[in-house]
């Protein structure tokens, strides 16, 4: 039982993470000072390239 709750709760993390990394990489920054670098590998989500 403990194990299947562990799963269930690794699933929603890894899909709340996935669509975290969706939506930051079709956003700019907010802050007018900085503009952090971004991963290469999270290019593959960008809706316009």
């Amino acid at each position: 039982m403990k194990k299947l709750f562990s799963q269930k709760l690794f699933g929603v993390l890894n899909a709340f993470a996935l669509l975290l990394v969706a939506s930051t990489a079709n956003s700019a920054c907010l802050w007018l000072c900085n503009q952090p670098d971004y991963p290469e590998a999270a290019d593959r989500f960008k809706l316009v390239k």
